[in-house]
């Protein structure tokens, strides 16, 4: 971030490095960012990175690919007791009782 100006609406924001703005709002509960707020607070921010989707947008980029984790239809995949995935490789958790008796009835 090298700036800060304020929009139509006085929402602040962010000048970025790259030339693109970027809207850095304290809207609790859903945006934390008190440091906003003040002019002391947005002047420590002053050469802090701040990712910018437009640059990441041209890359090929999403925030979702940032985002981590499998989507919830897998969760037939997973033992309720020790939380093994199907097909990981490791098979059950040491100790679980829903691991199979012999090697050949694994989770793979």
């Amino acid at each position: 971030m090298v700036g800060f100006e304020q929009d139509e609406h006085g929402d602040w924001v962010a000048l970025l490095e790259c030339g693109h703005r970027q809207h850095v709002r304290h809207r609790p509960p859903w945006q934390e960012r008190p440091w906003v707020v003040s002019a002391e607070g947005r002047g420590s921010r002053v050469g802090q990175p701040l990712e910018c989707p437009a640059c990441d947008a041209a890359a090929g980029e999403t925030a979702a690919d940032d985002e981590g984790g499998e989507p919830a239809c897998w969760v037939d995949r997973v033992c309720p007791e020790c939380g093994a995935v199907r097909g990981d490789g490791a098979g059950h958790r040491p100790g679980c009782s829903s691991a199979p008796a012999s090697a050949a009835d694994t989770l793979e």
